[in-house]
């Protein structure tokens, strides 16, 4: 019975429905991660040099590391004073050095002409390279000024929460391009999931309805015993299909190259403050999980609404409304903002008991709802 509750799940019209869905939505969402990470400059440039940075100097610098990146700085603007030098264009506006480069003043029509086709038309890379290394090395050379701004601008655990990060002198010094990256990826992962969940789960009551296939189960004494298959059926189903799309769109994100930031701890990146100063891969492992808890909870509540719906018209209305709410509300602060600090630390979760509770409340009642029905 639990076989034949799991191939009429897994239908070839609803699979081939979910595999349009999700080609047409990783083309719209994900692709773009994707294709384009890092996107932009000095994005592109900044994650180049952290790919080098982190292997060799880790999440923590010290001042006689600092002086270490200093130099290769140096380099590279030595390398940027000889193409000044001998570069016509630049002689010919006075323009010596990187410095010279860095001062000029780009309301000159000329130099604003100069300066944009240099940065923007000519290929040259090394320029914003050296923006990339300027923006690090001024990360941590104002390591401390941001948490203590912080500690100045908030109170109670928040505050408690920058001065241990002070005291413990975990500071910022990688920018948040990786981060920003995951960020929408997951978000816009989990949207794809969940409405593939919803796709598959939503008919695995109402096919029966429909086929007046009710009244039978209800009077046969296999009655419990089919309702119990679908359920176990449709749970099973649920989570193959969950694992399935998140093995398959994190192994596409294996490919943007962020593996050599895994070990880095989330405090080591600027721009976002975390509740816990969790890795870079815990982070993605705990993001994995909450998709797949959420989807499983999705799947439980789209088997009690096909229970009790008349027909498929309702049946997609309360559906749309069900996935609307999980959309902008789970997805948003349960999945892409699951830890960040902005949200009260147990805001989260206490979300994800209301979650729980509404849900197996609901499961509670339908579960006594149908047995009553095989009972009469």
């Amino acid at each position: 019975m639990f076989g034949m509750e799991m191939k009429k799940i897994f239908s070839w019209k609803l699979l081939l429905l979910i595999a349009v869905v999700n080609v047409l939505l990783f083309y719209l969402r994900l692709e773009f991660e994707l294709e384009h990470f890092p996107n932009g400059r000095p994005a592109t440039d900044l994650f180049r040099i952290e790919q080098q940075l982190i292997p060799e100097y880790g999440a923590r610098i010290d001042e006689n590391e600092l002086l270490e990146i200093k130099a290769l700085y140096t380099d590279r603007v030595t390398a940027a004073n000889a193409f000044f030098e001998k570069e016509d264009n630049a002689q010919v506006l006075g323009i010596t050095g990187y410095k010279e480069f860095q001062a000029m003043d780009t309301a000159d029509p000329e130099l604003s002409a100069y300066y944009s086709d240099l940065m923007f038309e000519s290929g040259q890379d090394f320029l914003w390279e050296l923006q990339a290394w300027e923006l690090l090395i001024e990360n941590f050379e104002a390591r401390d000024s941001a948490i203590k701004a912080q500690i100045e601008r908030t109170d109670g655990a928040r505050q408690q929460h920058y001065e241990q990060q002070l005291a413990e002198e975990r500071f910022a010094f990688y920018s948040s391009t990786v981060l920003d990256n995951f960020l929408n990826y997951k978000t816009y992962m989990a949207i794809i999931i969940l409405i593939s969940i919803t796709i598959l789960m939503s008919p695995v009551f109402l096919r029966d309805y429909r086929a007046g296939m009710l009244p039978i189960q209800y009077t046969a004494k296999v009655g419990r015993g089919v309702y119990r298959a679908k359920w176990l059926a449709g749970l099973c189903s649920t989570a193959i299909l969950t694992v399935l799309l998140l093995a398959i769109y994190m192994g596409l994100y294996w490919t943007n190259g962020t593996a050599s930031h895994f070990a880095t701890p989330l405090s080591s990146f600027g721009w976002y403050d975390y509740w816990y100063d969790m890795t870079f891969f815990q982070y993605i492992v705990l993001s994995v999980t909450a998709i797949f808890v959420v989807a499983m909870l999705l799947g439980v509540l789209s088997m009690a609404i096909s229970t009790i719906v008349p027909n498929a018209i309702v049946l997609i209305g309360i559906q749309i409304v069900v996935l609307f709410i999980m959309i902008a509300g789970v997805t948003m602060y349960l999945i892409r903002d699951i830890i960040i600090l902005y949200l009260p630390q147990m805001l989260v979760p206490a979300a994800y008991l209301v979650l729980f509770g509404i849900i197996f409340i609901s499961f509670g009642w339908i579960w006594r709802r149908e047995f009553r029905k095989d009972i009469v």
